[in-house]
């Protein structure tokens, strides 16, 4: 089988720097025997294509990546060169049901082609739920889809896609690529974050912005920091400059007592060390369509206490790897912080716990054979269309 991912969004990509999903998938896919394909969208700059390499287990892989020229419509992206390519493969995986170009490619059915998903309805997504109404109308409802096969990242985008009308949907989830975070040993990373085994560090990592909650992250650290100064705020993240000015105010007070260290930037690499000297994650969004960052600390074994969202919903379990929380109380987010400091036996259990889920279901690798399914699901049902 010869699998084409086409990731449809106009942003231009640093795959030394992100982890990129679809190159965690791909990779996961070539190991299994699958010939692999990846595009990604090059905007006005002339097609490329690029060998990606790598190894596992002193055997070395590849897959090409296309960076195809395309261009940019609302945050939809579209390649016309993805037609040519098309005719190489067996099977093409789009992304997000709501995608224009996505969209174009999975109701013509000229190839098996599966959607892989991840956003669902949610009242804080205001500017999403609008575009979905109006893609509905303007486009979903004129082709036929009910035989279309979609994977998505959790509970609540699958629902959110049967509602539409989609049959034949899998909750897959998403993958942790364990070699963005393997240091070489001749590879010099400096943690940004010192090792202090006297302190219980919380972490935070992701953007300084509204719909992350941090301010409500910050109210309830100072009240907590009160009652026990061993607990210690961890903040990787930057934001759009005016609201991360304001926020570093905020905490410089904090910052000046040691009581929350703040890295604005971190590598791949550097953020697996800053993992490891952490204790608990905390994440305190309003929304999010899975939040790989819950995933990332889940695999380095650290419990997790976040609202609820995709990942939260697929992830975490109440007293075994973390706790999700309904509401915004800080008095209820303490208590939780405050039953685990005081319990070091439970705590290093839901240690544990948290690590095994991710090396047991979460690693791309485990992911890849629902995949495959996915992708045989789609040939099955496009033959049958054909008959």
């Amino acid at each position: 089988m010869k699998v084409l991912i086409v990731r449809t969004f106009p942003d231009i990509l640093n795959i030394s720097a992100y982890n990129v999903q679809e190159i965690g998938l791909a990779k996961a896919l070539v190991r299994k025997g699958v010939e692999c394909g990846v595009v990604f969208y090059n905007g006005k700059e002339r097609s490329r294509t690029e060998q990606f390499s790598f190894e596992k287990e002193g055997v070395s892989y590849s897959f090409p990546i296309y960076w195809l020229r395309g261009f940019g419509f609302y945050k939809n992206g579209f390649m016309p060169e993805v037609y040519r390519l098309r005719k190489e493969y067996d099977v093409i995986q789009v992304h997000e049901y709501d995608q224009i170009f996505s969209w174009m490619m999975y109701t013509r059915m000229k190839k098996p082609t599966v959607i892989y998903h991840g956003p669902y309805y949610h009242e804080y997504a205001r500017g999403y739920n609008l575009k979905c109404r109006v893609f509905d109308a303007c486009f979903l409802r004129w082709r036929k889809h009910d035989d279309v096969v979609a994977m998505t990242k959790s509970e609540l985008a699958s629902d959110f896609l049967r509602e539409k009308g989609f049959v034949h949907v899998h909750t897959v989830g998403v993958g942790v690529d364990e070699d963005k975070f393997k240091i070489g040993i001749e590879e010099e990373v400096v943690c940004p974050i010192e090792t202090d085994t006297e302190k219980f560090r919380l972490l935070y990592v992701g953007k300084i912005e509204e719909r992350r909650n941090v301010y409500f992250l910050i109210d309830m650290f100072e009240k907590l920091h009160r009652c026990d100064d061993r607990v210690q705020l961890i903040i990787v993240g930057d934001g759009e400059k005016e609201y991360a000015d304001r926020f570093r105010e905020r905490i410089c007070g904090l910052v000046e007592k040691e009581a929350v260290l703040y890295c604005q930037k971190a590598t791949q690499k550097e953020l697996a060390l800053i993992y490891q000297r952490s204790n608990l994650f905390v994440f305190t969004s309003n929304y999010e369509i899975f939040g790989m960052v819950l995933l990332e600390a889940l695999y380095f074994g650290l419990p997790v206490i976040s609202t609820p969202n995709g990942g939260a919903s697929v992830l975490i379990r109440d007293d075994y790897d973390g706790y999700v929380m309904p509401e915004f109380q800080a008095e209820c987010w303490i208590r939780r912080i405050q039953s685990l400091l005081s319990d070091p036996k439970k705590y290093e259990k839901m240690r544990e716990n948290a690590h095994k889920l991710v090396e047991e279901h979460f690693l791309w690798d485990r992911l890849a054979d629902r995949f495959i399914e996915g992708y045989e699901e789609a040939v099955m049902r496009y033959q049958e269309k054909k008959k």
